[in-house]
């Protein structure tokens, strides 16, 4: 059977014809700044993302899956910025951040060494040596310019280190799409969640005492 070129290429211009059409009339439907902002980053992030794990091979999926989870417990941010009182919490709201903190915390550290679990199960006793360690090093060097820079004044520093922390996470789960950069991926992972923990950190401005929490918590 003879393969329809012109009627498969005016399906395809259709549907784009229909998407970007959509996208204008949410343009006219919009309330404000705010939502057109809203859904431009949901946008992207959506294409980000099916692009990212798009081909994953099927041995991975379960590892991907994991470091996903792991990632996911960047939610901690939220409950981070949350938290109040003292060394204890002393109000609902902020015992249920402390709460999410720790619960995040878990989900980190459980995802990252499931995940390496995994990943090992496929390396061979004959496999050249690996040292995926030296990932660590990026992580220090945002973190330190994160510290350095804040301590200097600059203004835009949490911005920049949420963003390397969001490149990192990004690059992470993309890696464990094949087995030759699955095991560097769980380290972008790593560097990627701890950077954007020690921004939220530095943004907190909490006391003292509020931090103690926040360590006992993690």
């Amino acid at each position: 059977k003879e393969v329809d070129v012109y009627g498969e290429t005016m399906s395809s211009a259709m549907t784009a014809t229909g998407g970007l059409a959509g996208l204008m009339a949410l343009g006219m439907a919009s309330p404000g700044a705010a939502f057109s902002s809203m859904v431009t980053k949901f946008g992207l992030a959506s294409v980000a993302g099916y692009q990212t794990v798009w081909g994953v091979v099927p041995a991975l999926h379960s590892p991907l899956m994991s470091v996903t989870n792991a990632i996911s417990g960047l939610t901690a941010v939220g409950g981070m910025l949350c938290m109040g009182g003292g060394l204890l919490p002393t109000t609902t709201a902020t015992a249920l951040a402390s709460s999410a903190v720790f619960a995040s915390a878990v989900n980190i550290g459980g995802g990252f060494a499931v995940t390496q679990r995994m990943l090992d199960m496929f390396k061979r006793p004959d496999d050249p040596p690996e040292y995926n360690y030296l990932y660590l090093m990026p992580g220090a060097a945002v973190m330190g310019a994160y510290g350095l820079g804040s301590a200097a004044g600059y203004a835009e520093m949490t911005s920049m280190a949420y963003l390397s922390s969001s490149l990192c996470c990004i690059g992470a789960i993309a890696s464990l799409a094949t087995q030759s950069t699955a095991r560097m991926g769980n380290m972008l992972g790593v560097v990627g969640v701890s950077s954007g923990i020690a921004a939220a950190i530095g943004d907190m401005g909490a006391t003292p005492a509020v931090y103690g929490q926040l360590a006992g918590a993690m």
